[in-house]
């Protein structure tokens, strides 16, 4: 909506996953560099998290681009209300196999099992990427410690990686620490972070010089508490509200308006999020 008025190619705050805006971060690139030596040692099972907004989805989106160009097995799901029994199916249309949502838990575990231990004996390593773990169905945790703990760590062909909010690990602790060969942690962004990340996605979008006011950065880290997610809805109401005024860089005062929007609208107000400020 407002990237013709900044002379934009695209929209660089849209909050969705998508590897064009993936920003590598000192702190994003340890990570992933952490992840995929846990795929390529043929480790058992990660779990990488962090606060919500920090940019676990993200990662997982990248790391599977990257596993998809190696000689290996990818499922990625998303575990967001999901029942074991969804889960199985879910894995089984990953892979392939002759399965149907109809069928049992039980014959889809020997189906999947079959699977994995094909694999296994082929040297073809399975990958299976798991996000929101901690928005899963009870039952479909019992399926994850089943699978987790399917084949003998001395011989491992399938590697796990779930992503889970960081205010959540205590409930699954005593889980976590029994199967977890490693812990990847996404930390916030602080405030020089912040600032490379948005001029990174401006840049992406076509940008070619500074949009938002130093003091405006600034004000966007401190709201934001350097969440990516919060950063780019931020960012995205000051563009919109800077249009709406007829301005051509983004003030602390657009910043701090925009803020005002978010907390409007998570009140369910009907006031437009993006109004003339002056």
């Amino acid at each position: 909506m407002y990237a013709q008025y900044w002379g934009l190619v695209d929209t660089p705050f849209a909050n969705h996953v998508d590897g064009r805006w993936f920003y590598d971060s000192p702190l994003h690139e340890e990570a992933l560099a952490r992840l995929l030596f846990l795929i390529e040692q043929h480790r058992r099972c990660g779990v990488l998290f962090g606060a919500a907004g920090t940019g676990k989805s993200m990662l997982l989106h990248v790391l599977a681009r990257q596993v998809r160009r190696s000689q290996r097995q990818l499922a990625v799901i998303d575990l967001l209300g999901r029942t074991g029994h969804e889960l199985l199916w879910e894995l089984a249309g990953c892979f392939g196999l002759p399965a149907r949502a109809a069928d049992s838990s039980a014959v889809l575990w020997r189906t999947l099992q079959d699977h994995l231990r094909g694999n296994q004996s082929a040297a073809m390593q399975t990958v299976i990427l798991l996000d929101h773990a901690e928005r899963a169905d009870s039952d479909c945790w019992r399926c994850l410690d089943r699978l987790i703990h399917f084949q003998n760590r001395a011989d491992q062909w399938t590697t796990i990686v779930l992503a889970i909010r960081s205010e959540n690990l205590g409930q699954y602790a005593s889980r976590l620490r029994e199967f977890c060969d490693l812990r990847v942690e996404v930390p916030p962004l602080d405030m020089e972070q912040c600032r490379l990340y948005v001029e990174h996605l401006l840049a992406k979008a076509g940008a070619t010089g500074p949009i938002f006011e130093p003091a405006a950065l600034e004000r966007i880290h401190e709201l934001s508490e350097g969440l990516p997610r919060e950063i780019n809805r931020l960012c995205d109401l000051a563009l919109l509200a800077a249009m709406a005024d007829g301005d051509r860089q983004v003030t602390e005062r657009l910043v701090t308006y925009a803020a005002e929007d978010i907390q409007t609208l998570g009140r369910h107000d009907n006031r437009p999020a993006y109004v003339a400020t002056r």
